[in-house]
């Protein structure tokens, strides 16, 4: 399983909107347990590309603070479960979501 954080790299916290951030923390997640993860930069495109990006690294799903409702569509067209509502440090919304 792959998670995906909105991450804002400057203070190690989720971003505040899923559209705005700059970078996702991607999760490889095996038997319950994070394997590895990396910090990939957004290049702050449009949803579509956002979404688009998750999809390169094959998310099975993406953790945010806010998310427009656009995105949130283009997600679950996608096949990409949404964890949103999130906010603070990432490797514990990843622990809570994984336990």
């Amino acid at each position: 399983m792959k998670l995906a954080a909105a991450f804002n790299k400057e203070n190690n916290t989720i971003s505040e909107s899923f559209c705005s951030t700059k970078h996702f923390k991607i999760y490889d997640i095996e038997n319950g347990s994070v394997i590895c993860s990396e910090v990939v930069g957004t290049m702050q495109g449009d949803t579509e590309q956002m979404v688009g990006l998750l999809c390169m690294f094959e998310a099975d799903g993406v953790i945010c603070s806010s998310i427009e409702e656009e995105a949130e569509t283009q997600l679950y067209d996608e096949g990409i479960e949404l964890y949103s509502g999130f906010y603070g440090d990432p490797d514990e919304a990843v622990e809570f979501l994984t336990e």
